[in-house]
């Protein structure tokens, strides 16, 4: 087994976002995170996953907003969403995780200002059941 050494840093800006079984690009995800407070009374830990935000450029595609909207009425539409790092831009996945059951808890449009040329972003937070590190070819060896 190779060394830490001999492990490349991996970059933050090759990643590539799945919902459902649809592509999505997004210019900012996260953070992907879990904590465990001491105790809820019972004395047992709580576990939780913290919401993970997606961020992209505004477009005219209203799909982030309509799936958030399904929500706010009333309909259950969760979705495994994955998350893969890749080894450079265009590369091969060498990270992979997976919300599952996500659904989007907040939606949060563009914000304008006539004193920039800014592109408008939008945010879609994430709330999920579960977080699983997927396998990937190269967390396998091979």
């Amino acid at each position: 087994m190779p060394g830490r050494r001999d492990e490349p840093l991996l970059r933050a800006s090759a990643f590539e976002v799945q919902i459902g079984d649809r592509d999505v690009g997004f210019a900012q995800v996260g953070p992907l995170a879990s904590d465990t407070t001491a105790d809820d009374g019972s004395g047992r830990p709580v576990h939780r996953y913290l919401p993970v935000v997606l961020r992209r450029a505004l477009t005219r595609s209203p799909e982030l907003y309509d799936w958030r909207r399904a929500i706010v009425e009333g309909k259950d539409d969760r979705r495994d969403v994955t998350i893969r790092q890749l080894s450079a831009p265009g590369g091969k996945p060498v990270n992979a995780w997976r919300l599952i059951g996500a659904w989007p808890s907040r939606w949060t449009g563009p914000s304008f200002d006539a004193q920039t040329d800014e592109i408008t972003y939008e945010e879609v937070e994430l709330t999920f059941d579960d977080f699983v590190w997927l396998k990937t070819d190269a967390t396998q060896g091979g």
